[in-house]
C-alpha cells in the first residue's frame, strides 16, 4: 500500500512542480521517538520524491558526521532498495559520492 500524499506535499507539487530534482534528506532518523519530526527516513523521501512529482530522486543530508543511532552507511542502501521496489529507474535515483557531479 502506498501512503498517502500529504496535502501540503500536494500543494507545493501543484503550485510549484514538477520538480526536476528532489534533493531530499535520507539521514539521521534513528531512534524515531527523537528524529521523526524534523527527519525522513529513506522510504518515506521516496515517497516525498513521488508526492512531489518530481523527475529524479537525490538522496542527501546522510554520512556527514554521527548524529543519530543509524550506521552512517544505511540510508543510501536503504533508499536506493526502495526506489528499485517502487519502480524507480537507476538513472531517475541518485546518491553522489562526495566531489561528483551529474547534469540534469
Amino acid at each position: 500500500m502506498t501512503p498517502a500524499i500529504s496535502p501540503a506535499s500536494r500543494r507545493l507539487a501543484n503550485d510549484s512542480g514538477p520538480f526536476d530534482v528532489a534533493a531530499l534528506a535520507i539521514g539521521a532518523y534513528e531512534p524515531p521517538e527523537i528524529m521523526k519530526s524534523v527527519h525522513l527516513t529513506p522510504e518515506e523521501a521516496v515517497q516525498a520524491f513521488f508526492d512531489l512529482n518530481a523527475r529524479t530522486l537525490l538522496g542527501i543530508h546522510w554520512g556527514t558526521f554521527d548524529l543519530a543511532e543509524e550506521p552512517l552507511d544505511e540510508p543510501p542502501g536503504r533508499m536506493l532498495a526502495e526506489a528499485r521496489r517502487r519502480g524507480i529507474d537507476f538513472e531517475r535515483a541518485w546518491i553522489l559520492k562526495i566531489g561528483e557531479t551529474r547534469q540534469w
